[in-house]
């Protein structure tokens, strides 16, 4: 065998092993490529989980918040505060048709009505909840002289909530038993109230609320329906 011969082998040998060298450098790197990959991929889904919990927390934080806030409303109107949309003319002008009152469910708890207030109470006769006011306290005598309303024989002076010119029509004289009340409305020509029902007097136990705050609903025609 001649140098040029030996000369071929060799360099034959050597492509050889270069080539195998370079495919084991390719093989390496993309077996370096995949597990890059796949941690990629598992930081991903960490980075996923991660955000997900404050997600949750923050949707059940979301309905607490919410479910107290029902609660308490719940609380609030079913205890202390009485709501009551008004259908009648029978307290104008005091309060209108279509107004909205809300009263104070604990007002005599410690103290007993006061001529004057503002009233929510049950009438059994009508079999539902009215509005009226305090006109007689227990042991006064109501009567009525010239349409207009006296208490123990004394006129009653009503300026505070009626106009001059209101009359009062009634004929019957009343004596208001204790632990009750004698009630009118303020439209003394539409209301139907003591003077018209069979039993007059409102038991202490009938009332529901005293009348605190009036929401003027009838200035807003598109929030009455």
């Amino acid at each position: 065998m001649n140098n040029e011969e030996i000369k071929e082998k060799e360099n034959t040998a050597q492509t050889a092993n270069e080539t195998a060298n370079a495919e084991n450098d390719t093989e390496n790197t993309s077996e370096a490529n995949t597990e890059a990959s796949d941690a990629k991929e598992n930081d991903g889904s960490l980075v996923k989980d991660e955000n997900k919990a404050p997600s949750r927390r923050k949707t059940l934080l979301g309905w607490g918040i919410y479910g107290a806030i029902l609660v308490t409303i719940y609380i609030t109107f079913h205890f202390f505060l009485m709501m009551a949309r008004i259908p009648s003319e029978s307290m104008e002008p005091t309060i209108m048709v279509h107004d909205w009152t809300i009263g104070d469910r604990n007002a005599y708890t410690s103290e007993a009505p006061q001529r004057g207030d503002i009233i929510n109470f049950y009438q059994a006769e009508e079999d539902t909840i009215m509005v009226k006011r305090v006109i007689g306290l227990p042991g006064e005598t109501v009567s009525f002289v010239n349409d207009h309303v006296y208490i123990d024989g004394e006129p009653l002076d009503e300026s505070a909530y009626l106009a001059d010119d209101v009359l009062t029509e009634c004929d019957e004289t009343f004596t208001v038993p204790e632990g009750c009340v004698f009630l009118l409305g303020d439209n003394r020509e539409v209301s139907l109230d003591a003077r018209y029902w069979e039993n007059p007097y409102i038991s202490y136990d009938d009332i529901k609320c005293e009348v605190k705050v009036i929401i003027p609903f009838h200035k807003f025609p598109w929030l009455q329906n």
